[in-house]
């Protein structure tokens, strides 16, 4: 080592991420972090070992090439730490004095994964893992052992991306939920502080990942279904976890070098200000759905009806009955959106109702809701709840007639899980939307409105969408319905 260049942390993030033990570490979170610098300064923990064997991963081995590529920041850094070091372009390879190697790769699909089956892995490091799939993820690990004096580990560097695997990781211990605010801010999506650098700890059962506060905790729901030592004892062993969000605030060098960074990032759409700045793991970018606010301005009531009148409304209900749990950390929603179609033309999204229930819970809410509507806006509104197909949404159907029948409250049913996508029936509203047709009364569910249509991708990812079904079927229930009668309250009583 030549002694001549300090390599060193230049803030709390950065340090705790240098010195985290965790066997399973993510940094990141946001632009100019120094992600990429810092974990490549990790490995020279390691590099005096002669037994030591480190792989940098890259989806695409272009990726690790080129100006800003993590090999050729490799090059540059470990060169600096000691002149002896040497390298070699094809393979990407850096080698150490003592006979430690750090080895840089793309996955490139299957074949990239085949190429690695039989290497033993000291430490890895997965540059912009946004990109890589769990299941890819997963075999980079199973591939960790080592022979050198130090436990086998693995970090992940990042940027947000709310499609990625691991915002599902991050999502229930780490992240604010849905419709959070903090001091009158809205932060849902956004890293909580206080989880920054909190050791947690997961084990895999089957495809999912099962997170707990303690290792015992996990070892006592699960330890029953791993194999006994010699000794008796579960061979269940709970892996730790670290996530660190950073952002270029947590990266002193990066702006006194350009302290125009952040007035760059804020002049950013507000969607990729989110995501690049403040970290936030819902944020995508802008126009990447089918979805944008500017489309639909808000608008106080008073100010809308004084020229305009309401025809109908309609609430359709996306259900979810499931509560968080170990298991399942981000279960669906319930979801219920209340459209106004007016006499010019035109539709106001009037009223969010958004929740996670019970069973028997959702019921009582269901039932006092479309009373709350029946007796706010008359038969001129009406609510329905979505029913499968088949046997077992005729016995659904059955239930909810009775249950609402018993309250004496309205209520209508329409029909799901046809062979329309959930792209398809979002559409027609996108487009109404896009010409201008559609505002929204100014509330305090806005924000998590807005948001998650412009999350919507039309993809099967793990981003919540029930906001955005029940939004796309009371639209089209309502577009396509016929005026409906006027009748009164004792009538509507009589027939329930």
């Amino acid at each position: 080592m030549s002694g001549e260049v300090l390599f060193a942390p230049a803030s709390r993030k950065q340090e705790m991420f240098i010195n985290s033990d965790a066997f399973l570490t993510v940094f990141g979170g946001a632009a100019g972090s120094g992600k990429t610098f810092l974990s490549l300064m990790r490995f020279l923990f390691y590099v005096e070992d002669s037994n030591f064997v480190g792989y940098v991963f890259r989806k695409n081995a272009t990726d690790l090439k080129g100006g800003g590529g993590a090999f050729r920041e490799a090059v540059k850094m470990f060169t600096a730490y000691d002149k002896r070091v040497k390298y070699t372009k094809q393979p990407m390879c850096i080698y150490f004095p003592s006979g430690a190697t750090i080895n840089f790769t793309g996955l490139d699909g299957e074949a990239g994964m085949n190429a690695i089956q039989g290497i033993q892995i000291s430490a890895a490091m997965l540059d912009e893992a946004t990109h890589f799939t769990e299941e890819e993820v997963m075999w980079i690990i199973s591939r960790l052992r080592t022979s050198a004096k130090m436990k086998p580990c693995i970090w992940l560097t990042c940027n947000p991306s709310p499609d990625s695997f691991l915002r599902k990781w991050l999502e229930p211990y780490h992240l604010y939920p849905m419709g959070t605010h903090v001091d009158g801010e809205l932060v849902e999506g956004r890293p909580k502080p206080d989880a920054d650098g909190v050791t947690r700890y997961y084990i895999r059962n089957g495809n999912e990942m099962v997170w707990g506060d303690t290792a015992e905790e996990i070892i006592e729901k699960y330890g029953h279904l791993y194999p006994k030592d010699k000794n008796g004892k579960t061979t269940c062993n709970p892996r730790t976890f670290i996530f660190i969000s950073a952002t270029c605030l947590d990266n002193p060098p990066l702006l006194e070098a350009n302290p125009e960074y952040v007035s760059n990032l804020m002049s950013l759409p507000r969607i990729t200000k989110e995501r690049l700045l403040l970290g936030n793991w819902f944020a995508v970018e802008e126009g990447s759905g089918y979805f944008k606010r500017s489309w639909t301005p808000t608008i106080r009531m008073h100010d809308l009806l004084a020229n305009d009148e309401v025809v109908r409304r309609v609430r359709a209900w996306d259900l979810a009955s499931t509560l968080p749990s170990e298991q399942n950390a981000s279960p669906d929603y319930c979801a219920g959106v209340l459209i106004a179609k007016l006499k010019s033309g035109r539709y106001l999204i009037e009223d969010l109702v958004h929740g996670r229930w019970r069973v028997g819970e959702l019921e009582q809410m269901l039932v006092e809701q479309a009373r709350k509507d029946f007796e706010t806006y008359g038969s001129s509104c009406m609510n329905y709840l979505p029913i499968e197909p088949a046997s077992a949404g005729k016995i659904q159907k059955h239930h909810f007639s009775m249950v609402f029948a018993e309250a004496r409250v309205p209520i209508k049913f329409y029909k799901v899980g046809t062979t329309k996508s959930k792209l398809d029936r979002f559409l027609p509203f996108a487009s109404v939307s896009e010409n201008g047709l559609v505002v929204v009364k100014e509330d305090e569910w806005n924000e998590t409105f807005f948001t998650e249509l412009e999350l919507f991708t039309g993809s099967r990812s793990k981003i919540h969408d029930d906001i955005v079904d029940a939004t796309a079927d009371s639209f089209n229930l309502l577009a396509t319905s016929k005026e409906l009668p006027k009748l009164n309250a004792s009538a509507l009583k009589m027939k329930y």
